[in-house]
């Protein structure tokens, strides 16, 4: 972009509109009284003592945005910033216009009058940043082991528990009363059996009138010669009568 006036009065005019005899009448007396003061307590802050050659050739980059925000801390270079923004400079005009002490044009003109280059250590401390979130979520991945087989035994477990509470087991004294019921039945048994066949031989037994009546019919519809009843009476010495 082609200005009018040279930069230094564009910029001294957007510092002072309207200057006072306190102020500077020109810009390279602003620079030398106040600009290049706050350039040097900068750079013994960032770098400490100035025994290398860095830190006396910082080379500050006004267009640069984290050396703005350094210089920018200081009155001056914080209006001296403003007047660029208002003015609209670009970044090839403001390292055009910026060459004094401790700025980029400096520390190349040092670099090509000595054939060296400076190296810039600023930041060299931090590493390159690594994304390391999916390299933690597989890990986590990888401790997770979910045992569905404990799942499975605690239904196991549980069934059985169930089907015991529903089915519960046949204790001693269940077994035993099966087999008292078993003797009383097989011992009743007998004693009328004994008695139906003493009846049988014209002896007066008492007997119970309902299971005397069903002897009877079952004598009559030959009933008594089943198996399990003829070897009952031949116990007894009764021989069962033939079926008719």
């Amino acid at each position: 972009m082609h200005r009018k006036h040279p930069i230094s009065i564009l910029v001294y005019n957007a510092l002072y509109p309207h200057p006072t005899p306190q102020d500077p009448p020109s810009f390279s007396l602003h620079l030398s009284k106040n600009l290049v003061g706050e350039v040097r307590i900068e750079t013994a802050n960032f770098y400490g003592a100035l025994d290398t050659t860095e830190a006396r050739y910082p080379g500050l980059n006004y267009a640069y945005r984290p050396h703005r925000k350094r210089l920018g801390r200081f009155p001056h270079h914080k209006k001296l910033f403003e007047a660029f923004d208002k003015l609209g400079l670009t970044d090839s005009e403001i390292q055009g216009f910026c060459r004094w002490e401790g700025t980029l044009w400096a520390r190349e003109r040092y670099e090509r009058d000595e054939g060296v280059k400076v190296q810039d250590t600023t930041g060299m401390e931090i590493q390159p940043w690594v994304d390391r979130r999916k390299t933690r979520l597989s890990q986590k991945n990888k401790c997770i082991n979910v045992k569905t087989d404990i799942e499975v035994e605690i239904s196991s477990v549980q069934s059985q528990s169930t089907a015991s509470s529903t089915n519960p087991p046949i204790s001693d004294d269940d077994s035993s009363a099966s087999d008292v019921g078993e003797s009383i039945g097989f011992a009743l048994n007998e004693r009328l059996l004994q008695a139906a066949a003493m009846r049988l031989q014209g002896h007066n037994v008492p007997m119970d009138a309902e299971w005397e009546q069903f002897l009877k019919e079952a004598q009559e519809r030959g009933e008594l010669n089943i198996p399990a009843t003829q070897a009952a009476l031949r116990n007894l010495g009764v021989a069962p009568s033939a079926p008719a």
